[in-house]
């Protein structure tokens, strides 16, 4: 009995998402690092 030709399983290509809370963090750390270094003293 012939076994059967292994295939493997397509693999899927892989979609980078970017968490809406990460995204808020990137987005917002930036501007309050420039608020923290521009306000007067």
């Amino acid at each position: 009995m012939a076994r059967p030709t292994y295939h493997a399983p397509a693999r899927k290509p892989v979609e980078h998402h970017i968490s809406p809370v990460t995204f808020t963090l990137l987005t917002s750390a930036p501007a309050v690092l420039a608020i923290v270094a521009l306000r007067p003293r």
